[in-house]
């Protein structure tokens, strides 16, 4: 077995044991000390649909932050899709974020594009063909 294979094999058990999401006595705190998060421990299966809300500073952009991997956990650890992200290297993190879909609370749509162009827009980036960019934005319509 190659060593992609014994990995995939064990992000698969992970989830499996765990959850596509999986956060074990995670705090998060700043540089001025004041933690953000303090012990947090979840667990979020395959299928879910998550809505994180909650009062003004209780945490949930840092949670969402924390499983982009744009912030690291001060102690615990969060597995998203089988990767402990802590073990993420820098340049793995723009390929793993590819299997991400956030949708946030102000929608970050561009001003100067239509409806169309917003959805299409991040496929570009990563190269999607033309025709399954359609496709894609014909489903988000019909949903």
């Amino acid at each position: 077995m190659t060593r992609k294979e014994t990995q995939r094999l064990k992000r698969e058990r992970i989830i499996e044991e765990n959850g596509i999401i999986f956060l074990d006595n995670v705090s998060k705190s700043y540089s001025s000390g004041s933690p953000a998060l303090n012990g947090v421990s979840l667990s979020i299966g395959r299928g879910e649909f998550v809505f994180i809300v909650g009062d003004s500073g209780s945490g949930k952009s840092t949670l969402i932050k924390l499983l982009l991997r744009e912030l690291t956990a001060t102690s615990g650890s969060v597995y998203v899709m089988g990767n402990d992200l802590a073990k993420l290297k820098h340049r793995q993190i723009p390929r793993f974020r590819r299997n991400l879909g956030v949708v946030f609370q102000d929608f970050r749509l561009l001003n100067d594009r239509n409806v169309y162009e917003n959805v299409a827009f991040a496929q570009r980036i990563v190269e999607t063909p033309v025709s399954e960019i359609r496709r894609n934005v014909l489903r988000s319509w019909l949903r």
